[in-house]
């Protein structure tokens, strides 16, 4: 039988990312973030206004998202913490390397196998929740040939994304299957 819980902070799995965003001064800022999805070329994010990141989007409208492998979860601890402190070398302290985009200003991470370089499309105020909705379009998209099934496509067995799952970090199990649209 199901019981009415309260909904509290209903994060019900999805991967989590560092957003690469940039102020005036051309500083790189990391925010870990785990509430997003994408539908063609368009991811949407959630976001907390108070946050650099925002700021910095409201400032340069572009960014990059560097989704994590389960294998750099002990990274995202160190950088989590960081997060809402105004640091200028995240990086460093992360142990991560940067990374120079094509086509935006905010600086890749390197350790990420799959990055997506975007622009802002669209904000949306989510009023009294203190938080926004960024809708992005996808500029280019990086994938680390490991992770490639051929030239153009991501291979599931392969990319094992780090997931924030009812305030939990996992990685993926094995395949339960696939959808009709799958290639591999």
């Amino acid at each position: 039988m199901h019981k009415t819980i309260p909904h509290g902070a209903f994060y019900y799995g999805t991967s989590i990312f560092l957003l690469s965003t940039i102020d005036k001064e051309g500083n790189t800022n990391i925010s870990p973030l785990s509430s997003s999805f994408s539908l063609l070329d368009n991811i949407v994010i959630g976001i907390y206004k108070q946050s650099k990141g925002f700021a910095n989007l409201l400032e340069t409208p572009e960014a990059v998202i560097n989704f994590l492998p389960e294998t750099l979860a002990p990274t995202l601890d160190k950088i989590e913490k960081l997060s809402g402190h105004h640091i200028q070398n995240k990086f460093e302290i992360a142990g991560l390397t940067p990374q120079t985009s094509t086509l935006v200003k905010p600086l890749r991470i390197l350790e990420s196998p799959l990055q997506a370089e975007v622009s802002v499309a669209k904000i949306s105020d989510l009023s009294d929740s203190g938080f926004a909705l960024i809708e992005f379009k996808i500029k280019t998209v990086h994938a680390n040939e490991d992770i490639l099934f051929d030239e153009t496509r991501i291979d599931p067995n392969k990319w094992k994304p780090l997931i924030y799952n009812f305030r939990h970090y996992y990685g993926l199990t094995e395949s339960k299957g696939k959808n009709f649209k799958a290639y591999c």
